[in-house]
């Protein structure tokens, strides 16, 4: 686990490892740009993104990845392994949504739309953002880790 504010401070790249299955591994560079409470009166169409729960927000964690498999990476493949980590140890994954990530001006304006379908092609660098449903506690200080003992560290 990285912390975010220290990952987007160092302007460091992160070296993210999953375990895809028992004979090969996908690995990815990550490097975090932003992260940012959205407002729901930023986004078009508020209304029409689902599964938001009442005392929760929506963060925007601005990214650039690289693939470094031999072979091209499905984008779900990578991100939808991705987790914040709070710090008592609760873990959120990425918040999914047809309309904020496909439908909406949002989705575009702000790059939710790379990470949503297609591929990451070996070696380069694809720049988006990725949605989290987050917790209503401005005090909350967050990781980024991987699911099922991912590996997540600075390069």
């Amino acid at each position: 686990m990285v912390p975010i504010k220290e990952a987007i401070n160092s302007g460091a790249w992160l070296l993210c490892e999953q375990n895809a299955n028992l004979l090969e591994a996908n690995q990815f560079r990550l490097r975090i740009n932003l992260f940012r409470k959205i407002h729901l009166s930023e986004i078009d169409g508020a209304e029409e993104v689902n599964g938001l729960d009442s005392n929760s927000t929506i963060w925007l964690l601005g990214v650039e990845i690289v693939n470094l498999n031999k072979t091209p990476l499905r984008v779900h493949e990578a991100t939808n392994q991705l987790i914040l980590i709070d710090h008592d140890g609760f873990s959120f994954p990425i918040f999914e949504d047809h309309h904020l990530h496909s439908y909406s001006e949002f989705g575009e304006k702000t790059k939710l739309k790379r990470f949503w379908l297609g591929d990451l092609l070996p070696k380069i660098k694809a720049v988006g953002s990725l949605a989290f449903q987050l917790p209503d506690d401005d005090e909350a200080t967050y990781s980024i880790g991987i699911k099922n003992q991912g590996i997540v560290k600075e390069v």
